[in-house]
């Protein structure tokens, strides 16, 4: 008997084209069931799985089973053509070796991480009638990225290249981000009530993935927005990470008012201070609100920026408060950790600074977190490791726009003065014309310092007081620092940059030791600029004895021996150091 006709006897034939029907009837059912409650794709992944694996072992059954009416009974041993006998043993370790291949390339196929899927969320389109709620709308977009990027298996395109690349068609964006997918939607609010629509695009053809409208109340806000991420991670195949979903409490809050106060506090166009009236009505409203105690924190920060030196150490101490107390909230927020680092280095907790910036990074790896610690390490003078961290930073978010944080005053730093013009040019900075100072001071080009001094604004404090006088006596020495020391001394001029400008004059015109009495003042009470500190005009300063005082009382020493020495610096033994 051939081959054939024993797989024909043993009704092998007649199983396999039962299966395969009934498999098919099987995966549309499902299909279905699926799609209406929305389960996950690899849902439907696993049941196509198990019925292809399915297959060989049924026929497997067919070869050594019969179904008779006495009942299931075992098929009897018949001859191929050739007097070779077909044994049960050998057929089924055929049959058997070719199932476990098909299951295993199956299996590899759906469960192996592949690079396809990755997301890009775009702001939402205000379409409420007042068109005011367009902070709502980036708002909601901002917490469905965060969530998605907690998805496993899912790579989701950072904020600013997302908001950069917004206006192009649905193409575009995807080859400008390298993503398989988009979302986008749209907000209407009216009063209490909340209308969100959305659609996940595959951006290779424009189909639509997937698409829904939420019509709720605003307290509701929370449920859409798991709702949405839910359904996305199902469209897209992504398994939900240990309590991904369940740990979506919108920025940390389910007290809608709250929320919405949180979000129209990050409206830029607001100033600080009703921006930070708005937090403190938002923790008002939950007091456990974790992001709204953080966001507090680093607004409070700033304005020690260009507070009095008798208000700085209050201000410090509220704003780690404020921090440490979002961290304790949610010790899982890498925002909230960066923040509470920030606040640990402007008090000169340099080594708790590092510590919470990297377990920052830990948690959430993103551009401005990592361009985060880069300001802080070009602070602290480890330069050239604060330029690999703003290239890391870059490399994160390619398509993020403009140069990240203090990334030109690194170049300046490093003596590269054409690639900080650059960088500082792009960038489009608000103070261009004092950055201009700056690079004019380190580059020592005499004509560029003048014209650098005469572009000031004639209105600006300094140009009128401290510029103007210096530009009338430019080539006598003697009377530039005579000029410095009484504006120095007069109490009654003060202008935010005042120890700095005048700390940058006297080390151009060769008076290190006043330039460093004067940073020195500046450093005791605010570290903002500390990162002028390590300037090319300011090498003479480095170079006395003093400044050693000046470093150590900072807690950059003991910084510098756990973590690595500033550039321009380097130990002498073990309890000496030398700077350049």
């Amino acid at each position: 008997m051939s081959l054939f006709n024993e797989l024909k006897r043993r009704k092998v034939f007649r199983v396999a084209i039962g299966y395969v029907i009934a498999a098919w009837l099987v995966v549309q059912v499902a299909d279905l069931v699926a799609d209406n409650f929305l389960a996950p794709v690899w849902v439907m992944q696993m049941i196509i799985t198990l019925l292809i694996a399915g297959l060989p072992i049924s026929l497997i059954l067919s070869w050594a089973f019969d179904l008779t009416a006495d009942g299931i009974k075992r098929t009897e041993n018949g001859e191929i053509e050739g007097s070779l006998t077909v044994s049960n043993k050998s057929i089924l370790a055929l049959v058997g070796g070719f199932g476990l291949i098909v299951a295993v390339v199956v299996i590899f196929y759906v469960a192996w991480p592949r690079d396809d899927r990755s997301i890009a969320v775009l702001p939402f389109e205000d379409i409420s009638p007042g068109g005011d709620q367009a902070y709502f709308g980036n708002g909601i977009a901002d917490e469905l990225r965060l969530e998605l990027q907690r998805l496993d298996g899912l790579r989701v395109a950072g904020r600013t290249s997302s908001i950069a690349s917004a206006q192009e068609d649905s193409k575009t964006i995807g080859e400008i981000l390298n993503v398989e997918s988009i979302l986008e939607g749209s907000i209407r609010k009216e009063g209490n009530r909340v209308r969100i629509t959305v659609q996940l695009t595959h951006v290779a053809d424009g189909f639509t993935i997937w698409s829904e409208s939420y019509n709720r109340e605003l307290e509701n806000i929370f449920e859409m927005q798991e709702e949405i991420a839910t359904s996305v991670a199902g469209a897209l195949g992504v398994r939900l990470g240990v309590g991904a979903i369940n740990a979506f409490r919108g920025a940390g809050t389910r007290n809608a008012e709250a929320y919405e106060a949180y979000l129209q506090a990050q409206n830029r166009n607001l100033t600080g201070r009703e921006r930070m009236r708005l937090l403190e009505r938002a923790i008002e409203l939950d007091p456990n609100y974790a992001a709204a105690w953080s966001s507090l924190g680093g607004r409070t920060l700033s304005t020690s920026w260009d507070a009095s030196p008798d208000q700085t150490s209050e201000i410090l101490d509220r704003a780690y408060s404020l921090t440490l107390h979002g961290v304790e909230l949610n010790p899982e927020s890498a925002v909230a950790q960066s923040r509470l680092a920030m606040v640990r280095t402007a008090r000169l907790d340099w080594i708790g600074g590092e510590q919470g910036l990297t377990r920052s990074i830990e948690l959430l790896a993103d551009r401005p977190i990592v361009a985060t610690y880069a300001n802080v390490l070009i602070r602290n003078g480890r330069t050239a490791h604060a330029q690999k961290q703003y290239a890391i930073a870059v490399a994160l978010e390619p398509l993020g726009g403009r140069p990240v944080g203090l990334s030109w005053h690194a170049s300046l730093a490093q003596g590269r003065f054409d690639e900080a013009k650059e960088r500082r040019n792009w960038q489009r900075r608000f103070d261009i014309a004092e950055d201009n100072l700056d690079i004019a001071f380190n580059e020592r080009d005499q004509e560029a310092l003048k014209a650098a001094i005469q572009a000031l604004s004639k209105t600006n404090v300094a140009a009128i007081t401290l510029y103007a006088p210096v530009l009338a006596e430019f080539d006598s020495r003697e009377r530039v620092l005579s000029i410095l020391r009484d504006v120095y001394l007069d109490e009654n001029l003060q202008w935010q940059r005042k120890l700095h400008d005048i700390a940058m004059v006297a080390a151009y015109f060769g008076d290190p030791q006043f330039a460093l009495k004067v940073k020195d003042k500046e450093f005791r009470t605010n570290t903002v600029r500390l990162f002028t500190l390590w300037d090319p005009v300011m090498s003479e300063v480095r170079q006395l004895p003093e400044f050693k005082k000046l470093v150590t009382d900072l807690n950059l020493v003991e910084y510098w021996r756990a973590y690595g020495w500033a550039d321009a610096c380097k130990p002498v033994g073990d309890n000496d150091f030398t700077c350049m």
